[in-house]
């Protein structure tokens, strides 16, 4: 009699939904004027690090935009803070990502670089394997303002590429890469009205990447129906036009995940005015489910617990394998996470405070504990608060 209720016991605690939802939040320096982040492990130690774009390297801001680098420790800590330049005199570095672009299994960085009166372009900065950086190598982009980046295998020749969204010229651009670390002349593929953030996946499952763009304005003239483009891939580095998804107003950010199980990709979009044209509303994020073959249902829209959302990041922040999304909002200086119930649908969100103005999240486990946890940067108080996850 005890072992069968003991045993009931045990499998009703195995059932037991895990909604539990918590975070320990440090803050460390990130630089003057951070603006992104990016992890990875930069060192070869084993341990994930951050680096941080920052539009200044000093507190007057009149030299160069940098990368600050900070080394992680493995127990969700970090020390160091190193900066390197990031692009050319008089630019800021307003987006950081990372990828292996000249194959010595050492990570590499991708920098956004824009200025005043200046044309925006990226830079290359190889790594040297032990957390330090070569100088930038700079590549432009097919127009002046370069906003988003994203890497990927577009030609299937297992080198990495680059996608970068250029908002002046409406559209994205494609890089190709060389594999030596050096990329060829850009070739731009129309999207539609003031491209943002993107995001390289395989939306149509014929195992060649795809884009998707999200665009601020879309198509409408009076910057109300914001869109999401999505640029079907051809295998050889090339993309067929764009099929545009109406979204809601500014979307500006783009993330993927499969959020109702299906196998297929499905895209989560912030909407920095929830659905109020006035936007003097809270903010929140919109959920378009994928048929599997690059297109997609109509959006679903989920509002947050803050204001002016303006970025994303997805993962499993409550142990129960289902995706969620943690938006970032930009006015009122705090996070909501939205559990995802597994069917395609978003719970109610929840919100933590971190610095004011939060501009960029980086979803990880840092202190290899198997939770995800994510570093938020914020702006005003150049920081980068690390959230450890206290869930299951």
């Amino acid at each position: 009699m005890q072992r069968t209720l003991l045993l009931a016991l045990i499998v009703s605690l195995l059932y037991l939904p895990l909604y539990g939802l918590g975070f320990n939040t440090t803050a460390y320096f990130a630089g003057i004027s951070p603006n992104s982040g990016v992890t990875g492990d930069f060192n070869g130690d084993g341990k994930l690090d951050l680096v941080i774009a920052d539009s200044c390297q000093n507190s007057r801001c009149d030299t160069v935009g940098v990368v600050s680098v900070l080394l992680g420790n493995g127990d969700g800590t970090f020390h160091g803070a190193r900066k390197f330049q990031a692009g050319p005199a008089g630019t800021s570095a307003l987006f950081v990502t990372s990828g292996d672009f000249n194959r010595d299994g050492k990570l590499d960085l991708l920098v956004i670089n824009n200025g005043i009166n200046l044309f925006g372009d990226v830079s290359v900065l190889l790594g040297n394997g032990d957390g330090t950086f070569q100088p930038p190598v700079t590549y432009g982009v097919g127009g002046s303002t370069p906003v988003w980046a994203a890497v990927g295998d577009f030609n299937r020749d297992g080198i990495l590429d680059l996608a970068v969204s250029v908002t002046t010229t409406n559209s994205v651009a494609i890089l190709i890469g060389n594999g030596d670390g050096t990329f060829q002349t850009a070739v731009n593929y129309p999207v539609e009205v003031s491209p943002q953030g993107l995001a390289v996946a395989d939306l149509n499952r014929d195992g060649k990447l795809d884009l998707a763009v999200a665009n601020q304005c879309g198509h409408d003239p009076a910057c109300r129906q914001g869109t999401v483009s999505i640029l079907l891939g051809n295998g050889d580095g090339t993309f067929r036009p764009q099929q545009s998804f109406l979204v809601g107003i500014f979307p500006l950010a783009v993330a993927v995940a499969d959020f109702n199980g299906d196998g297929h990709r499905d895209l989560v979009l912030t909407l920095p005015c929830g659905t109020d044209g006035t936007c003097t509303s809270n903010g929140g994020v919109g959920i378009l489910l994928g048929n599997g073959d690059g297109t997609f249902q109509a959006v679903t829209v989920y509002i947050g617990l803050g204001s002016d959302t303006a970025e994303l990041g997805v993962g499993d922040f409550n142990g129960d394998h289902h995706g969620d999304v943690v938006a970032l909002d930009y006015q009122t200086s705090d996070i909501t996470v939205f559990l995802g119930n597994g069917d395609g649908t978003l719970q109610s969100g929840v919100s933590f405070p971190v610095g004011a103005n939060p501009i960029s999240v980086v979803v990880a486990d840092f202190n290899h504990d198997k939770a995800t946890d994510m570093a938020v940067v914020s702006q005003i108080p150049d920081n980068v608060s690390v959230l450890l996850n206290t869930g299951p």
